[in-house]
C-alpha cells in the first residue's frame, strides 16, 4: 500500500486533485490532517483509535486535544492511520501538507515520514504569482472552494508578497532537504503541467505515475470547478502595473513567474 504525501502550498491545486483521487474507491483520502485548526477526514473509529494510542478521548476533528497530539506526534498518527487503511486493504493513503501544519522541525519530521512503508513523496510548485493572488483572492471572500472570485479585483502587496514568497521557499528547501536526509526521490509535479487538467486526465495521470490501477469512471459533478475563470493576471488585480515594478525592483519578478528556489 502506498503512502502518498503532497507537498504544496495552499491555492496550488491540492483542494481540485484531492477531489479527484477521493473517487478512487480504494483511495484512503484525507485532507489537511495536520491543519492547525481541523484534523480533515478523521473519522470517529480514527478519532477513538488515535485516542487509544495517545491515552486521551478525542471528541471531533477539530478537538484542540487532538490537534495538539497530532502535531506533538506526526509520525506516529500517520503510521497509527496508514495501518488501519492497510488492514482494510486499501491500495493507498493520501493527505497533503501545507508550510503552516508541522510543528516539529520539518526536516527532520519529513526525513522520518520517509522511513515509513509506502512512503511515495510528491513536491507541487505552482506558479508562486499565481498562488499568491488566488490565497489572497480566497482569504478576502473568506472561502477556500465553490466561491466565484472571478471578477474580484484585490490590491497586492509588494512587501507582503515577499514575507509570503520567503516563507514558501524556505518550506519547499527544508521538505527537499528531509526528503534528500532520507534518500527519497519524490515525483515532483506543476499546478499547470500535472494537475491543471480534465478530471478524466487527471485521475488516470497521476493514478500512471503513483503505480496505481487505472481509473473507473468517475462522478466529474464531484470535482471541484475553479474559484477564478481569469487566465490573465492583471485583470485579477487593481494595482497590476505597479505590483510588477515593485517586484522587479526587488528582483523578485523572475521568480514569481517561474518557480521558488532554495533559500537566499
Amino acid at each position: 500500500m502506498k503512502l502518498i504525501v503532497v507537498f504544496a502550498t495552499h491555492r496550488s491545486g491540492t483542494n481540485y486533485l484531492g477531489s479527484v483521487l477521493k473517487q478512487r474507491p480504494q483511495m484512503f483520502t484525507l485532507g489537511e490532517l495536520f491543519h492547525p485548526q481541523e484534523a480533515f477526514g478523521l473519522r470517529p473509529a480514527h478519532l477513538q483509535r488515535l485516542g487509544k494510542l495517545a491515552s486521551q478521548t478525542f471528541a471531533k476533528p477539530n478537538d484542540p486535544a487532538l490537534l495538539a497530539w497530532l502535531h506533538e506526534h506526526p509520525v506516529q498518527a500517520v503510521q497509527t492511520l496508514y495501518q488501519m487503511a492497510e488492514r482494510k486493504e486499501r491500495e493507498a493513503m493520501y493527505f497533503k501538507v501545507f508550510f503552516s501544519h508541522f510543528t516539529t522541525p520539518v526536516v527532520g519530521t519529513v526525513a522520518k515520514l520517509a522511513g515509513l512503508p509506502g512512503f511515495t513523496p510528491v513536491v507541487l510548485q505552482r506558479r508562486p504569482l499565481d498562488v499568491y493572488i488566488s490565497n489572497a483572492k480566497a482569504t478576502q471572500v473568506g472561502s477556500w472552494q465553490k466561491a466565484d472570485t472571478t471578477d474580484l479585483r484585490i490590491t497586492l502587496s509588494a512587501k507582503h508578497y515577499a514575507q509570503w514568497a520567503d516563507k514558501a521557499r524556505r518550506w519547499y528547501a527544508q521538505v527537499n532537504e528531509g526528503l534528500k536526509k532520507a534518500g527519497a526521490t519524490p515525483w515532483r509535479v506543476s499546478y499547470e503541467q500535472d494537475v491543471d487538467m480534465a478530471p478524466e486526465a487527471l485521475a488516470a495521470h497521476w493514478a500512471t505515475h503513483l503505480g496505481l490501477a487505472p481509473p473507473a469512471a468517475l462522478d466529474t459533478s464531484k470535482a471541484l470547478e475553479r474559484q477564478d475563470r481569469n487566465p490573465d493576471w492583471r485583470l485579477k488585480v487593481s494595482n497590476a502595473e505597479e505590483f510588477e515594478q515593485a517586484l522587479r525592483h526587488a528582483k523578485l519578478w523572475d521568480e514569481a513567474l517561474g518557480g521558488l528556489a532554495g533559500p537566499r
